[in-house]
């Protein structure tokens, strides 16, 4: 059941981001708002998920670094 979770976070993660890279740089600047907004809600999830014994230290320090690149 763990490797499902990891499995679906990873996969939310990744489509989150590779957005259409093509986007004008009017749009970029509001993607990167809400980006940020979204990335906070992600981590406040992922931390939940590690407290809940869903995902280990590891996964949850691997995803957290993900995040904040």
């Amino acid at each position: 059941m763990k490797k499902i979770i990891t499995l679906f976070l990873i996969t939310f993660f990744f489509s989150l981001f590779t957005g259409n890279t093509n986007a004008e740089k009017s749009n970029k600047v509001e993607t990167i708002k809400v980006t940020s907004d979204e990335v906070s809600d992600q981590l406040e999830k992922l931390l939940e998920l590690y407290k809940d014994g869903v995902i280990s230290g590891y996964e949850y320090e691997r995803e957290k670094k993900k995040l904040l690149k």
